[in-house]
């Protein structure tokens, strides 16, 4: 005998999944749209930039990077130029929060602010838009005329730890006219130039470096390197004529020979 009153259920349950099935299926595409394009409120964001309070203008750029696109990226881009510091730097804290080449691209045009802070915080901002595809456009600010600009785009390669960053360093080792900066660049391709040959040819030439400072940050990061190249270069340093840098070598030396890498 037939049980009518199940068939009327399952139908019923049935028919509620197709009902529901539809339903989501006519929401996707509305969804998509919605995530793709921005729409009007863009441009209100966009004169809100404009505003003459600059609080207005710091919130419309914090917008604009959480809307992300290529149309916010191109908008934030006039904020380069806006009076206040603070709208500025939100503005390249934006760019960075949204990524991509284009906005990397924005973003080095801040490299030339007459802020040091807006400089350095472009400089971050590198980092978070584009990692490895930012270590050329880092790069430029270590023709910065501030020493604390290129310290932070050094500190910058550290965090990025790509091997591309290895030439780059070891450049700012050689070249860079100021000790403290050749010092942490030296100390950095310790931490980027593990098992990399080219590193330790730097640091072989930092070891020529008249600060003391440059050639001890140089024999401790042979001591990362993990190559038995740089076992030669360390005996370099036990002969230096700084008390410092021999006692520094002969430490770690120790440890490299017990392949106790620090």
């Amino acid at each position: 005998m037939v049980n009518v009153a199940g068939e009327n259920y399952w139908s019923g349950v049935i028919m509620l999944n197709v009902v529901l099935s539809c339903f989501l299926l006519l929401l996707v595409p509305v969804v998509g749209v919605g995530q793709n394009s921005p729409g009007p409120g863009i441009f209100a964001l966009r004169t809100m930039l404009q505003d003459k309070d600059p609080e207005i203008r710091t919130k419309a750029a914090e917008g604009l990077g959480r809307v992300g696109g290529r149309e916010s990226v191109l908008i934030l881009r006039q904020g380069l130029t806006d009076p206040s510091l603070e709208v500025r730097i939100s503005v390249i804290e934006a760019l960075g929060f949204i990524g991509g080449r284009l906005a990397i691209t924005v973003i080095s045009e801040a490299l030339k602010d007459n802020s040091v802070e807006v400089r350095i915080r472009a400089v971050e901002a590198l980092v978070d838009a584009g990692t490895v595809s930012s270590i050329p456009v880092i790069q430029k600010a270590f023709g910065d005329k501030e020493e604390s600009v290129r310290l932070h785009a050094a500190l910058m390669l550290r965090r990025i730890g790509h091997r591309l960053t290895v030439p780059v360093l070891g450049d700012v080792v050689l070249v860079d006219k100021s000790p403290t900066v050749r010092a942490a660049a030296a100390e950095y391709l310790g931490k980027v130039g593990v098992k990399n040959l080219r590193a330790v040819g730097f640091l072989a030439k930092a070891l020529e470096d008249k600060s003391p400072t440059v050639r001890i940050r140089a024999i401790e990061s042979l001591g990362f390197i993990q190559l038995k190249q740089a076992i030669a270069v360390l005996e370099k340093g036990l002969q230096d004529s700084d008390p410092g840098v021999r006692i520094r070598a002969t430490e770690v030396m120790g440890h490299v020979l017990a392949k106790d890498f620090e």
